[in-house]
C-alpha cells in the first residue's frame, strides 16, 4: 500500500499504462509472463489487465486470483477487491487463504460495510498467523466501531469541485488564498505511461478561481514553479499570501518509488510568483513532503512530513523554526501524542490548531483527518473529525478558512470523473458548515380588555433586542413597526437574548430567552404583551352659568332624534343631576350659520327638546331642565352668513351644551377623554 500512497498528494498513485501488445492474440501463458514483467516494471494497471486476461481462461488458478485481488486493493478498486478476496475466502475449504481474511475485511471497511468488516477482522484475529496484522486488525475494529456511532452533522455540506477543476487523474493538496485555489495535478484524461512516454506527463501546480458557483479551468503556474522534468506537488500558500511552499519530486529509475523529494519556497512578486529556492534545513537523505507554515512559541515554523530515521513510524510530522528567508532550524518530531507507528500526512495549521491525516490510529476509513490543539507547551490528544470530512476511504489535505466555516479536502470518495474505478483517484472537495441562524419573529399585543376573548395586536411598538450572554448586555437591534405588530430579527446560536417592547401609554414587556443547543437554522416566534398604564383620574370644576359642551351629541341631517352614540354623554348629565338633586340646568342646542335663521332656531329647539326628553326618561324631573334652542345666535367664530369657512370651523358652532342655573355654584367632575366623531352634516 505504501508504494501506492507514496509521494505527492497530487496523486496517491500515478496511473501507469500497459505495454502495447501484438495484433495476434497472446496465449494465456504469454499474458501471465507479460503481467509479471509489467508488475516488476511498476506498471500495475498493465499488470492487472494482463492478469485478468490470463484468468479469463484459467479460472481455477487461485494464486493468481489472489494476486488480482491484491492489485485491485492497491489500485483502490475496493468493490472488485472485496469480490476477489471473498470468492477465495468463502470457498477456502483447505484453509489456503486464511491470511486473505485481513485484506477482505479491509476491503469491506473501505466499502463502508463496518459490521461485516468487524466480523471478518475477528475471524482473522482468531485464525490468522501474522501478529502485526492481528494488531492492525484490532485497531481497524476500533475504527469500525467508531464509524458505527458517527454521522455527518446536519449543517455540514461537502461537494466535489466538479469536472472542470478536477480531472480523471488525482487532484490534490488544495490551498486557498486571496480568492485563488492552488492544487497539484497531472491534467490527463488517459492512463499515463511513465516509462518511455513522450511529452510532458509530470505533475504541476495549478490555480483556479471561482466564477459564480463553479471553479473555472485551471491554469498551470510558470516554469519558475513547475520545473521541467520534475513532479511538483504538495502546494501550500502561507496565510499572508506572499509565500508558497511545495515539493519537487524525482522518481526512481523504474518509476516505482520516489527517488528524491525536497521542499521549495517561492515568494510572490509584483508580476507573480518568483523563482523557487530549496528550503534550507528541512531537506536531506529522506523524503520531505507536505509543507505548511505555522507558529509555535511565538515564532514562525514550518510543519512538514518526513521519514527521517528515528521517527515514530513510517512518515511523521516535524516542525522546524524559521531562521531566515529560506532557512529553517533543526527539524523536531512532534512526538508520540501526534505521530504513530503508522503514517501521518498533510498537516495544516491555523490559530493554535493543527489538522493532519493519519492511518496509524483507529479510523473510519484509510487516512482520516484529526485535530489537535496547542496550549503553549503540549499538543492535545488528537480527535477525529466528523463524518463527511472523513469517509470510509482516504481523506487528506484538510484546510480551513479563518472563520472555520469553509475549506477543502482531498479524497478518493466516489466522484464524477474517475480514471478507472469510482474510488481509484483523488478529487478536491469543498466543505462548508452552514452558518446557523435563528430567524426570530417577535409579535406585540396589548392585554385583553373587558369583553375581549384574547389579547389584541398592538401596532406602533418599539422592540429592542439585547444580547445578554455576557455580564454586560449589548444592543443587537431596535425596530419600530407603525403598520403592524410583527418584528423580524436574525440571531446567533448559543447566545442569550432579551427582547423589550415599548409603546406609549403601555407598560414595557420584557422577554428573556436563549438559542442554546440550536444545531441548524431555525425559525421561532415570541410574543410580548403590554398592559395599558392606569392613570390617576383628572377632574374639572364646573361653575354656575358656565357652558359645558357635550362633544358627542350629534344628530342626523335635518333630524332631532337622539342617536345611540349620543347616549353616553347624556347619561353623564343624568348622573350629575342625580348626584346633585338641587341642581337645575339649561340644556341648549346650536347650529351653524348656514341655512334659514328661523329654520335653524326651530331645528335647534327640537334637538334640545329631544335631549331633555331623553334625560327625563331616565328619572330626572322635567322642572329641573330648561330646553333652549339658540339656532345660529351664539356663534363661536366669524362664520356668519356670507362668510366662507371650512367644515371644521362650521362644526365648532354646531354643538350641544348645558350650564348650571340653580343649586351648587360649582361642581367637580372627572375628566373624560374626548371621542372623535365626524360631523353628521350641516345645521
Amino acid at each position: 500500500m505504501k508504494k501506492i500512497l507514496f509521494f505527492l498528494t497530487l496523486a496517491t498513485f500515478l496511473a501507469i499504462g500497459a505495454k502495447a501488445q501484438p495484433l495476434n492474440r497472446a496465449t494465456p501463458e504469454a499474458n501471465l509472463k507479460s503481467a509479471k514483467e509489467a508488475e516488476a516494471d511498476g506498471n500495475p494497471y498493465a499488470a492487472l489487465d494482463l492478469y485478468e486476461k490470463y484468468m479469463a481462461e484459467n479460472k481455477n488458478d487461485k494464486q493468481t486470483a489472489a494476486k488480482v485481488a491484491k492489485l485491485n486493493l492497491e489500485l483502490r478498486d475496493y468493490e472488485k477487491a472485496e469480490k476477489g478476496f471473498g470468492r477465495l475466502v468463502n470457498r477456502d475449504r483447505k484453509l489456503e487463504f486464511t491470511e486473505l481474511k485481513y485484506w477482505l475485511a479491509l476491503s469491506m471497511k473501505y466499502n463502508g460495510k463496518y459490521g461485516d468488516a468487524v466480523d471478518m477482522f475477528n475471524q482473522y484475529i482468531a485464525d490468522g498467523a501474522d501478529d502485526a496484522l492481528k494488531m492492525a486488525a484490532k485497531r481497524e475494529i476500533a475504527g469500525c466501531e467508531l464509524a458505527k456511532k458517527m454521522k455527518q452533522p446536519d449543517n455540514l455540506m461537502v461537494g466535489n469541485l466538479g469536472k472542470t477543476a478536477n480531472n480523471p487523474q488525482t487532484d490534490g493538496s488544495p490551498s486557498y488564498n486571496g480568492g485563488d485555489l492552488y492544487f497539484t495535478s497531472i491534467r490527463s484524461k488517459e492512463v499515463v505511461i511513465l516509462n518511455g512516454k513522450e511529452g510532458d506527463w509530470h505533475s504541476k501546480i495549478y490555480t483556479t478561481s471561482k466564477s459564480g458557483t463553479e471553479y473555472g479551468e485551471p491554469k498551470a503556474l510558470g516554469t519558475q514553479i513547475n520545473r521541467e522534468g520534475w513532479h511538483q506537488g504538495n502546494v501550500s500558500v502561507a496565510a499572508d499570501g506572499k509565500t508558497m511552499y511545495f515539493t519537487r519530486v524525482e522518481l526512481s529509475e523504474k518509476g516505482q518509488d520516489i527517488g528524491t523529494s525536497k521542499i521549495f519556497i517561492s515568494k510572490k512578486e509584483a508580476e507573480g510568483w518568483g523563482g523557487a529556492n530549496e528550503a534550507g534545513g528541512v531537506n536531506g537523505d529522506f523524503i520531505a513532503k507536505h509543507p505548511c507554515e505555522g507558529e509555535l512559541f511565538g515564532e514562525k515554523v514550518l510543519f512538514f512530513v518526513a521519514n527521517m530515521p528515528g521517527g515514530k513510524g513510517g512518515f511523521d510530522i516535524y516542525y522546524a523554526t524559521k531562521k531566515s528567508e529560506n532557512t529553517f532550524g533543526l527539524p523536531i518530531n512532534l512526538g508520540s501524542v501526534v505521530n504513530t507507528a503508522g503514517d501521518e500526512a498533510s498537516p495544516f495549521y491555523q490559530d493554535g490548531k493543527l489538522w493532519f491525516s493519519s492511518n496509524g490510529r483507529p479510523t473510519i476509513g484509510g487516512y482520516d483527518v484529526f485535530e489537535t490543539q496547542w496550549n503553549g507547551s503540549v499538543w492535545s490528544e488528537p480527535k477525529i473529525m466528523p463524518m463527511g470530512i472523513n469517509t470510509s476511504l482516504d481523506d487528506l489535505h484538510y484546510t480551513c478558512s479563518p472563520d472555520g466555516y469553509t475549506g477543502f479536502i482531498q479524497s478518493n470518495r466516489p466522484g464524477p470523473n474517475n480514471l478507472k474505478s469510482k474510488t481509484c483517484c483523488d478529487d478536491i472537495y469543498a466543505w462548508e458548515i452552514e452558518r446557523i441562524k435563528v430567524d426570530l419573529l417577535a409579535k406585540t399585543f396589548r392585554y385583553k380588555r373587558k369583553g375581549e376573548k384574547e389579547n389584541q395586536p398592538l401596532k406602533g411598538t418599539v422592540v429592542t433586542m439585547l444580547d445578554v450572554t455576557e455580564k454586560k448586555a449589548t444592543n443587537v437591534d431596535e425596530k419600530t413597526n407603525i403598520a403592524a405588530n410583527d418584528f423580524s430579527f436574525t440571531l446567533l446560536p448559543e447566545r442569550s437574548y432579551m427582547a423589550i417592547a415599548n409603546a406609549e401609554g403601555y407598560k414595557p414587556d420584557t422577554l428573556v430567552f436563549n438559542t442554546l443547543g440550536v444545531k441548524k437554522s431555525v425559525s421561532m416566534e415570541k410574543k410580548l404583551t403590554l398592559h395599558l398604564i392606569k392613570r390617576e383620574p383628572e377632574y374639572d370644576t364646573l361653575r354656575i352659568n358656565e357652558p359645558i359642551r357635550l362633544d358627542n351629541i350629534l344628530y342626523d341631517y335635518n333630524k332631532a332624534d337622539i342617536r345611540p352614540d349620543a347616549e353616553p354623554d347624556l347619561q353623564g348629565v343624568v348622573d350629575l343631576m342625580k348626584k346633585y338633586p338641587d341642581m337645575k340646568i339649561e340644556l341648549s342646542s346650536h347650529t351653524d350659520a348656514r341655512g334659514n335663521d328661523s329654520y335653524n332656531e326651530d331645528l335647534s329647539q327640537r334637538r334640545a327638546n329631544s335631549a331633555v326628553a331623553w334625560i327625563v326618561s331616565k328619572g330626572v324631573t322635567a322642572d329641573r331642565i330648561l330646553a333652549k334652542g339658540y339656532g345660529e345666535k351664539q356663534l363661536l367664530n366669524k362664520c356668519t352668513n356670507g362668510v366662507e369657512c371650512t367644515e371644521e370651523e362650521h362644526q365648532l358652532n354646531r354643538r350641544t351644551e348645558f350650564k348650571i342655573t340653580a343649586g351648587p355654584t360649582s361642581i367637580i367632575i372627572e375628566k373624560v377623554e374626548k371621542r372623535e366623531k365626524k360631523p353628521a352634516g350641516g345645521n
